[in-house]
This record gives C-alpha cells, structure tokens and sequence, in this order.
C-alpha cells in the first residue's frame, strides 16, 4: 500500500496488521499527529475530556514552531489588561485581525480567536504558564496593549504543555514516530492513522477521532516554490518538521485548501548571527539600502514584510544603515561590531566603498533621505523619521527568514475538515499551521501573535470536539 490514504475497510486493515508480524496495531479514542503547540493543546484537551490519546511526533522532541516563537499570544479582557485599566473589545481585536489581510480572512474563524482567546490563555495559566502583558509598545498590527508573553517565551510555553502531557495518564506519546498516511474506510471516514516507529516498524493507530496537528509547509521546498514563491531564498527559521505532510493527506480526500500564498517571515535578520537584527533600529530612523545601492521601501513596515522585501532584493540582502544618534539607542550594535559585521564610516562615499556598492548611488540615497526628513515625508510615503541623519553611520547585512506557513486544510469553527464542497470529512480534525489561518488570504501581511492564537485555541478546539465526536 505505497499510497499516502489507505482506503480500505477497517475490518481489512486489521486482519493484515494481525498477520504481518512486522506491524503492530493500536487503537484510541483520539489520535494527534504532530506535537507542537497545537498538538500538544489538543492532546490535554482531549484527555481533559475524557479521552483516551495518541499524540505522534516524528521528530525526537516535542515543540515544533511553539518551541521557537516569541511566545506571544493577544487576548482582550483578561485581568492583567484589567490591573492596568486597559479597555479594549473582541471587536478592536478583530479589527486588528483583518486589517492586515485587507479584510480577506473568514469573520467565524476571526471571531472565534478573538472570542476564545481569554478563556484559552487563562486555561494555559492554569496549566502553569506565567503570562505579563506587553505594555512598552504596541507590536506589529496591535491597536492596543493586548500581546501576552510567556515567562521562557515560545520554550517556556512548551515546558509547561510537555510537562503537563507526560504525566496526564489518558496521554501516550511516541516520539521518532512519523506518520505515513490516513487511514480511511471505504465511504471516506477516517479511521486511524498509518506511522512507522523509530525501530522502522509499521504502525497502526486506530481512532474514532484523528486530528492533523502537523503545521504548515515552510520546510517543504517543493511546495514554497509552488504556494508562496516570493520568499524563496530566504533563511530558513521554520520548524525542520513542517513539511506539509497533513495538508497533503488532507488534499488526498478531498480537503479543500485556502490561503496557501500566506506566511509568516522576519526581517532585518542576521545569516551571519543566526538571529533577528534590532527591528526598531529601522523604525528609530534606519533605512535598507540594496547592493545595488537603491533604497528601496519603507522601513517601517511589520516585519513580516520588511522579510518579504529584503528577500526579493539581489543575492536576498539589504544592508541596514543607521546614524550616529539611532546608534546610541541601538544597545546590540556593540554586539555586533563584537561578531565582525559591522562597517562604519562618516561618508556615505567611504561606507559605499566598504560594502562595494556604488559610492554616487548611496550619496544620493542619504540626500534624498534627508530632503525627506526636512519635508516630513519621503519618497516612502514614510513619515515616522528621524530629526536629522547625521555622521557617524553604520550598516549590517540583512536578510529576511520564513518562519511559518499560513495556509492549508479548510476547516470549520469546531476544528472539523471540509471537503471542497463544503461537506465534512468524518472522523478528521485540524488545527494549527495545518489549517488555512486566518492572517491574509496570501502574502506577509501579519498581524503579531497570530500564530500562537491559531495554535492554541484550535488546538483546544479540536481536541474538545474530537473527545465529543462533534
């Protein structure tokens, strides 16, 4: 059986696991494939119900693109917007949802985020994450103070999710343990899963509910150039499991799929660091210039987009350049000067001549700049600028990364898997970067947060309704 879907009676698919010494066969009330955050939600959701759960992961660890966020997740009325005197409305935050993505996004799942967020943040408190609200500035799409961050950001979160799976007594998780396929009945229910054990032995795992939690496809070069070619050649940050696997099998039955063109990137990002570049070095005034030597957008943009913009630039850099004043702000430009990778000069001609591009070109680009400063807009359209643009000047090599997908498996408010025509696959849950999200319906545009609020509370979602057989 070589494809991904094995369409066969169930009655068939145990008697050959029986007989085959080298498969084994299992069965559950509820089967998770992929143990990242959603997964890992899902997991205790399931089991809170009642149900007893196989969470799969195929790599050695559990975590996923959890493990390497910023762990941030917005919510509205919770009591630490309270303590603070904070007002703000599920309405203001799904505003904020839709205006990056131009309104584009489906209002149930916009709504059900913004309506369940509290209830799934508090929940995970009581789990044992340490939340504080982020009130120093507003992020990216934010219109207010509603970001939580995680004591121990995106890894603080998965340790306590991980701790709590491993001693729920309703939870087996089995690591190393990727699966194949889904395992469907003859009429398109799905019954189970397909995997093979980290000893190279098949498996089968027989559910009355299967939730697909196994992220997006930002690991999968093959279908980045198909879905979202515009970051091709960017660094990779994604999780190294995201290969797309369960949107795949979803297709294979019929799922339909939506917002395939969208994801989630980081720019300005160091290759020679490995990590994010002072994002508000740009906002305090910086500008990108190509190796060209063009100026070529406004720097103040989310930095989703910034990625995007950098990454479609020549060789997939920019050169970040910052001024004498916007250096003293910039507390990591020591770092960095530390790590090699900083030029300074206190021409735009001698800094041209150390990054080799065209020393007429940048001294264009710092008088235009500052003609722009002194009519309070630049050729940009950019307005947030600096007071002057003074010597000396500094520039790093930038890149922009792909974090995470935001397309894939349709699904309703109950984290169930629609067919093209609208219709359910029975038996089949989604949720996470699996499903279609809810950012944009293609493109950059990111609104921050977005991700952790997909994962957890469709995770929560989904294993509530897969304990329920909703």
């Amino acid at each position: 059986m070589t494809k991904r879907v094995l369409c066969v009676a169930l009655a068939m698919v145990l008697l050959s696991s029986t007989l085959v010494g080298a498969q084994s066969v299992m069965s559950t009330d509820v089967i998770i494939v992929g143990g990242g955050g959603s997964g890992l939600v899902a997991a205790l959701s399931a089991a809170e119900a009642g149900a007893k759960v196989v969470l799969l992961e195929k790599m050695g660890y559990l975590g996923g693109a959890t493990m390497m966020s910023g762990g941030v997740m917005p919510a509205v009325g919770t009591r630490y917007q309270k303590e603070l005197g904070i007002e703000d409305s599920v309405d203001a935050f799904a505003r904020d949802i839709f205006r990056p993505g131009h309104y584009s996004q489906r209002r149930d799942l916009v709504y059900t985020v913004a309506n369940n967020a509290t209830e799934v943040l508090e929940w995970m408190e009581e789990l044992g994450v340490k939340w504080k609200l982020v009130t120093g500035h507003l992020r990216i799409g934010q219109s207010n103070y509603r970001n939580h961050e995680a004591e121990g950001k995106g890894q603080g979160i998965v340790n306590v999710l991980v701790e709590n799976v491993m001693k729920n007594e309703n939870i087996t998780v089995l690591l190393q343990t990727p699966g194949l396929g889904l395992i469907a009945d003859t009429d398109g229910t799905v019954k189970g899963v397909a995997a093979e054990t980290k000893d190279g032995e098949k498996l089968t795992v027989i559910a009355d509910a299967t939730i697909l939690c196994t992220s997006g496809f930002a690991a999968n070069g093959e279908m980045v150039a198909k879905y979202i070619p515009s970051i091709v050649g960017a660094y990779p940050m994604m999780a190294p499991g995201a290969t797309g696997d369960g949107i795949i099998w979803g297709m294979e039955l019929g799922a339909a799929v939506a917002n395939m063109g969208a994801y989630q990137g980081y720019g300005p990002f160091s290759r020679e660091l490995k990590q994010n570049l002072d994002l508000y070095a740009l906002y305090r005034g910086g500008i990108l210039v190509n190796k060209d030597g063009d100026r070529f957008t406004n720097e103040y943009l989310g930095y989703s987009e910034l990625g995007a913009h950098i990454v479609n630039q020549p060789d997939h850099i920019a050169y970040m350049i910052i001024d004498g004043e916007n250096a003293k702000n910039t507390p990591a430009l020591t770092s960095w000067e530390e790590a090699g990778i900083v030029k300074k000069a206190d021409t735009p001609e001698e800094l041209a001549k150390q990054l080799g591009i065209s020393p007429t070109k940048l001294r264009f680009v710092f008088d235009d700049y500052v003609e722009g400063i002194k009519n309070g807009e630049d050729r940009f359209n950019r307005t947030k600028l600096p007071k002057e643009w003074k010597a000396p000047f500094y520039a790093v090599e930038a890149t922009g990364d792909l974090r995470h997908t935001q397309g894939g498996l349709v699904t309703d408010t109950e984290a169930r898997v629609l067919k093209i025509d609208g219709e359910r696959i029975p038996g089949l849950y989604a949720a996470g970067g699996v499903t279609e999200g809810f950012t944009s319906a293609g493109g950059p545009v990111y609104m921050s947060g977005s991700g952790l609020l997909q994962a957890f509370v469709f995770g929560r979602i989904a294993g509530q309704s897969a304990a329920a057989r909703k």
